[in-house]
Parts: C-alpha cells; structure tokens; sequence
C-alpha cells in the first residue's frame, strides 16, 4: 500500500484536493481510502465525506479521535478494505506554527506516507516559498499540488516552491470539480512511492 499525506495552510484546498487526487487515482485502476484527519475545521470531514460519497471513494474518519491515532490506523483499514492507497487529509493553520508542525510530524512517523505533497494555493505567490520550505524543513515533501490555477494566478509560485524545496509539482487543480486535477511532472503518478 501507499499512504500520501496532503499538508499546507488552512484554506489551500487540502480536502478539495484529496478527493481530486482519489477520483483520479480510482480512475487509473487504484483502490483509494480518504482518511478525514483534520479535527482542527470542524466541517473538514463532513465535507471529504460528502466529496468521497459523490466519487464513490470510502472516507475513513474516526468521531473524537485524534489525528494521529486515526491516520496510525488507517493502514489497518485499508487492509481490511482491499485499499491500496490511503490519502490522509490534515488539517492546517492560517501560519505556520509548533503544535500545527509537531502534530504532522507526528503523523508522518505513525502513518509512514511514502508521499508528502504540499498543497499550495497558487495565488499566495511570494508567500508560498516561505511556506514550503517551513513545511519542506519539518517534513521532508516529495511534491507539490498547486490549487486554484483556473484563476488570476500566474504559477510564479510554482518556481518559488520548487526553488526552495526541490520537490516537483506534481499536481494541479484547475478547477472546483473533482475531475479538475492536472498532472503537472512527467516522472509522477506511474511510479508513487511505496513505503
């Protein structure tokens, strides 16, 4: 199995983007598994919920548990589902801050994601180097997915964010509607890394 672990700022469209990446996946022949591990936005998993009803995708979520204790258990549930990818969605921050930063990393040592894919929103432009290379320090990302590129924002912050962190973008969302995922790098989706 493959775990992808989808981070980045509150608002850059991780949920969005999670089931994007699981249509796509599901059309390619894969077998997702959303897991709804952002228990910061109080409707983050109602909302992968519904998108994951919507494409036919199973949402594993956890009432009351923690972040880390739901993405750790995923992989079990995966398992028992016959799942072979397993997208963790979690949650951000309006900033970067310590809990939000100990609290993903806490999630990579339990979940083990063989992928760690920054969502970034496009429009934040200069700001996005900043953040990525916080995020890139901390955990180590192995590809971006660039959001909102259907609208004014020109991609300057794809350069800035491969700049800083040296991993590709991988991924673009193009639109609101899951099948507006765009792959972006040529070296991707045939070969995500296995953990």
């Amino acid at each position: 199995r493959t775990g992808i672990m989808l981070i980045g700022l509150q608002g850059s469209g991780k949920t969005t983007t999670a089931a994007k990446l699981a249509w796509r996946l599901a059309r390619e022949g894969n077998k997702p598994l959303l897991v709804a591990a952002d228990m910061q936005r109080p409707a983050a998993v109602e909302q992968l919920c519904v998108l994951g009803e919507q494409i036919e995708i199973p949402v594993y979520s956890v009432p009351g548990g923690s972040p880390v204790e739901i993405c750790q258990s995923a992989d079990a549930e995966a398992k028992k589902r016959g799942r072979d990818v397993v997208i963790y969605d979690t949650a951000g921050r309006l900033a970067i801050d310590q809990t939000l930063m100990q609290e993903l990393s806490a999630i990579k040592s339990a979940a083990q994601p063989g992928n760690i894919y920054l969502v970034v929103d496009a429009m934040i432009g200069q700001d996005a180097a900043q953040t990525a290379k916080a995020f890139n320090e901390q955990l180590g990302i192995t590809g971006v997915i660039l959001t909102k590129l259907d609208g004014d924002a020109r991609g300057g912050a794809a350069l800035s964010v491969r700049e800083v962190t040296g991993a590709p973008v991988v991924f673009a969302g193009v639109g609101e509607t899951t099948d507006k995922l765009e792959e972006r790098s040529e070296e991707h989706t045939s070969e995500l890394q296995s953990p």
